[in-house]
């Protein structure tokens, strides 16, 4: 079988039946991935057994302290041997089996964009029959992308601060290093005809009282890091409109824990603070009205 010269990356922790499948599905893309990278976090012994034994040509990066998902994934960057990295998580696998040459060609085509977020299927929803159009003429812009589908470049992403490695990055993981893309003039896109499978009950998931609480402080933890004070207001309103969003999903437990730890957060992570331009958050807004128009 051909090698695509890329780089999968995926962040795991205790999930070794979903890694299991990932892998497995990864290794029938045709052309493969030039590389695999797999982060295990601190405290799990069972994923690096099962890779040793089951997948001998994964890279295996270990952890000795808790580097959360961001973390991993900061040191999966760098260690990929690659321009271009397939961002996924431990549960998510492209779809289309040339998935690995088509990302390469994008990001070797396109010089001024950063990252595409694929179009992601979720867990019991039907694929999407293939789009007619190709990935190059469905390229499309946008604002931010999610780990577990995207297609990144890794040069881009190296100049910039990575992830924060917060134990529940919900809120604040991509939207940070995709505004920090942006801040360097980089372009993000989205491809609705390169689609990532994410096996994962995203609304049983999102109703986790800590991750729906993660979802507030990170977004106030985003615009006190991220936002010139000009645009705090902006961030403020996106913390209202995230617990209301909370209140309309009927996400209840974990909204008043969410918004209290916003200012120990804030406090705990202030050596990250780096705003980005005011143009930037100007330019964030248009895309996010084109992209829901």
């Amino acid at each position: 079988m051909a090698e695509a010269p890329v780089s999968v990356i995926i962040p795991t922790f205790k999930r070794v039946d979903a890694l299991r499948g990932t892998l497995n599905k990864l290794l029938q893309c045709d052309p493969a991935a030039a590389e695999i990278l797999v982060h295990v976090d601190a405290g799990d012994q069972e994923t690096p057994a099962m890779l040793a034994v089951e997948f001998p040509m994964v890279e295996l990066i270990c952890s000795d302290t808790r580097q959360g998902p961001g973390g991993g994934r900061n040191k999966l960057m760098n260690a990929s041997g690659h321009e271009t990295v397939i961002s996924l998580d431990d549960d998510s696998w492209p779809i289309c089996g040339d998935f690995m040459g088509v990302a390469r060609h994008l990001i070797e085509c396109h010089t001024s964009t950063a990252a595409i977020a694929c179009h992601i299927v979720e867990q019991d929803s039907q694929p999407e029959p293939q789009q007619q159009e190709s990935p190059e003429d469905s390229l499309t812009s946008t604002f931010s992308f999610v780990g577990c589908g995207a297609i990144i470049r890794r040069s881009a992403f190296l100049k910039t601060a990575g992830y924060l490695p917060l134990r529940y990055a919900y809120g604040m993981e991509e939207a940070d290093v995709s505004l920090q893309l942006l801040n360097l003039g980089y372009q993000i896109k989205k491809s609705a005809a390169l689609s990532v499978f994410h096996d994962c009950p995203r609304e049983t998931h999102h109703r986790n009282p800590r991750i729906n609480g993660a979802q507030i402080t990170n977004t106030g933890l985003l615009a006190f890091l991220r936002y010139p004070v000009s645009q705090w207001p902006y961030g403020l309103m996106q913390v209202i409109n995230r617990v209301r969003f909370a209140i309309r999903k009927r996400r209840l437990r974990g909204i008043i824990s969410g918004i209290a730890s916003i200012p120990a957060t804030c406090w705990r992570y202030r050596r990250h603070h780096s705003p980005v331009k005011a143009s930037t958050i100007r330019d964030l807004r248009r895309l996010k009205q084109e992209a829901e128009n």
